[in-house]
């Protein structure tokens, strides 16, 4: 071998995000460490509210809801969003399919993350946090930490 062939080698940077694919930013790959980090946890994003659970939005607008509370319609665990009812309503225009069909404003939801909302308790009318306890049954359910009250239905 007359020429020694130069290896091209590959800078890769870090991130902290729970599952970030890999990214191509100025030159270099941008990779998650919960993708490369033996027995990582954060590899699939939790929320603390379920589909169902009534929440009071505590950060954000007047116009967004703040102080309001409402009934959680969809969790996106993966994203960290959750859609609530009545909160963060967007307006969307749309265009009639048919000719017969009708276009205008659709007021929607849009999500909101799940870390601006803190979780109800309809028995004691309180913001909480969740508790854990588990049951003679074996069953481990969630309990307003403030009453005691079971927050599963």
């Amino acid at each position: 071998m007359a020429t020694a062939e130069k290896k091209k080698v590959r800078k890769v940077s870090y991130c902290q995000a729970p599952l970030s694919p890999k990214v191509k930013k100025g030159g270099a790959t941008v990779v998650s460490q919960a993708l490369i980090k033996k027995g990582a946890t954060n590899l699939v994003a939790s929320v603390h509210v379920r589909r169902g659970d009534m929440v009071k939005l505590m950060t954000g607008s007047e116009t967004q809801g703040k102080g309001k509370t409402g009934k959680v319609l969809t969790v996106f665990a993966s994203k960290g969003k959750i859609v609530v009812e009545g909160f963060n309503v967007i307006t969307r225009a749309s265009k009639a399919k048919t000719a017969m069909g009708k276009g205008g404003l659709i007021k929607k939801e849009a999500p909101i993350f799940a870390s601006r909302v803190m979780l109800f308790c309809t028995s004691c009318k309180n913001t909480t946090r969740i508790s854990h306890k588990v049951q003679d049954s074996g069953k481990k359910t969630r309990v307003c930490k403030k009453c005691g009250e079971s927050l599963d239905t």
